[in-house]
């Protein structure tokens, strides 16, 4: 086996076992949501738990979860249904909605949160902490790098096509 088969072997034994992660049955620890609700309401308390406890607006909750407006506008058309989130509208510029937790949902975050803090803590007990920091810096390191790769090419592309 040559050198660039090695490498391929293992960029897709890498790939296999990260898409592990999504076949996890997390969602079924978390009352009547989905991932996406459970992460928009996390990316909410943690954008409204500023310094300033500022109202975090739609626009900057897409930004922040790098998703689409539309897909953000119906997580949170869903998750004001089920009373875990408000939305107001800006009276001075009527294009900024605003998001905040209701109270049920800063509950709802605190109770799934400590039910998976319960998982990943029995997870953790079961591996040595050194491993855990070690494994933790190669990915992070795998990032970066994957991230620097990605927008060279992004711009290189952009450069070809003249966009």
């Amino acid at each position: 086996m040559g050198k660039e088969e090695k490498m391929e072997a293992i960029y897709r034994q890498f790939f296999t076992t990260m898409s592990q992660f999504h076949k996890l049955r997390i969602s079924e620890l978390l009352p009547d949501m989905t991932k996406v609700d459970f992460m928009t309401l996390m990316e909410i308390s943690h954008l409204n738990c500023g310094e300033e406890k500022k109202k975090v607006t739609t626009s900057v909750l897409a930004e922040k979860m790098q998703a689409k407006p539309s897909a953000i506008s119906r997580t949170l058309k869903g998750l004001e249904e089920k009373g875990l989130i408000e939305r107001s509208v800006n009276r001075a510029d009527r294009r900024n909605t605003y998001v905040e937790l209701t109270e049920q949902g800063k509950q709802v975050i605190k109770d799934c949160k400590s039910d998976l803090d319960e998982v990943m803590l029995a997870v953790f007990a079961k591996m040595e902490p050194e491993d855990i920091r070690r494994l933790i810096g190669y990915l992070n390191e795998i990032y970066l790098i994957a991230k620097e790769e990605i927008e060279l090419r992004i711009k290189k592309k952009r450069k070809e096509t003249g966009r």
